[in-house]
């Protein structure tokens, strides 16, 4: 779900890289933050697991244009790929924009990644997110090893709703840039056509490529190939907030003439700023936002919940070992105080 931030004019959109266990997520994201503008990206966030690391960085390409006044910030995350970090994978995938699945074209990995395609729909379903009605597409990952499925066998095993696909090599950073761009792109076109509204584009990238926008060391597309939303002539835009009201203009509220002078001294001063009425859109845009923010924490609770009472119970496992130990010491000093006892008779 896209956020619409009103206080810094940012509307980030999150795209979750998807896929089983190694099959190429962490290479993804740290070959793209290796190439995207230092100025203009995040940190590149890790949090580790056992055999896995789910990654995420934020990235605000400046030159991309806005929407209504709005600057876009993309957000990218992996998910863990083992079975058993479901409850993370759900966390992550909670409110996403799009989705790269990254599949290993290895044979021997063809049911791990179908099983991991389905638990993907699962968990996005379980997010109130419909899989039909935002961007997906498929990176074939590991083209450049031996005994791998063909893309034709991919497509039957994989893409039956017939999404975009992409072949990539992410350990040598083939593929994983277009991946990036097109998933972009989609993802924006659906924005626009969702809100009805489209991007407005800065000075900077008037003339350019979206692969020249958003990345920095981007091979150039052809000239063929469609921008994400239409940089055409704009329509007529829709404010978000109301218009600057001047400064002459400005009512105070109904006070008394002490408290009116003192707010007339602080707007003389420039403390006060023209008042404006927010839009009924940008309360309930920041009442979704709470909304979220609560639901998540939420899920952190239980998943922590979880882990105290895993800890209990490791720890209760743990007592009984340290008593049955103690029975068996007391067994065994027995045993030998009555052999010492029996050796007393002996002539």
């Amino acid at each position: 779900m896209a956020l619409f931030n009103y206080a810094t004019k940012e509307i980030t959109l999150k795209i979750v890289y998807y896929g089983p266990g190694l099959s190429g997520k962490t290479t993804n994201l740290q070959y793209l933050h290796s190439i995207l503008n230092p100025q203009t990206r995040g940190r590149l966030l890790s949090l580790s697991t056992e055999a896995e690391r789910t990654l995420f960085f934020d990235f605000l390409p400046l030159e991309l244009g806005k929407i209504r006044d709005f600057s876009i910030r993309f957000q990218l995350y992996t998910v863990p790929g083992q079975v058993r970090y479901n409850a993370t994978r759900k966390i992550v995938l909670k409110g996403a924009d799009a989705i790269v699945f990254v599949a290993d074209s290895q044979r021997e990995m063809q049911e791990q990644n179908v099983d991991s395609l389905s638990n993907m729909r699962d968990n996005l379903l379980a997010n109130s997110i419909n899989p039909d009605e935002i961007p997906i597409i498929f990176q074939y990952n590991k083209r450049d090893l031996k005994n791998i499925s063909s893309v034709d066998e991919l497509n039957v095993d994989l893409n039956s709703y017939h999404y975009s696909f992409m072949e990539a090599s992410a350990i040598n950073g083939t593929g994983v840039e277009d991946s990036f761009k097109l998933i972009t792109k989609l993802l924006l076109k659906h924005i626009s056509r969702k809100h009805e509204i489209e991007i407005q584009p800065s000075r900077e990238s008037k003339g350019k490529e979206l692969s020249e926008v958003i990345v920095r060391s981007a091979v150039p597309m052809t000239a063929d190939s469609p921008l994400p939303v239409s940089m055409e002539k704009p329509r007529e835009r829709i404010p978000i907030w109301e218009p600057e009201v001047p400064e002459e203009s400005i009512s105070l509220p109904h006070v008394s003439d002490k408290t009116a002078q003192t707010l007339q001294d602080e707007r003389n001063k420039g403390v006060l700023k023209a008042t404006r009425e927010v839009p009924t859109e940008s309360l309930n845009a920041a009442v979704d936002e709470i909304r979220r923010v609560n639901e998540a924490l939420a899920d952190l609770r239980n998943s922590v919940s979880s882990l105290h009472r895993e800890i209990k119970i490791l720890k209760d496992i743990k007592k009984g070992h340290e008593e049955t130990n103690a029975i068996l010491r007391d067994l065994l000093q027995a045993f030998e105080d009555g052999r010492t006892r029996k050796s007393w008779f002996r002539f």
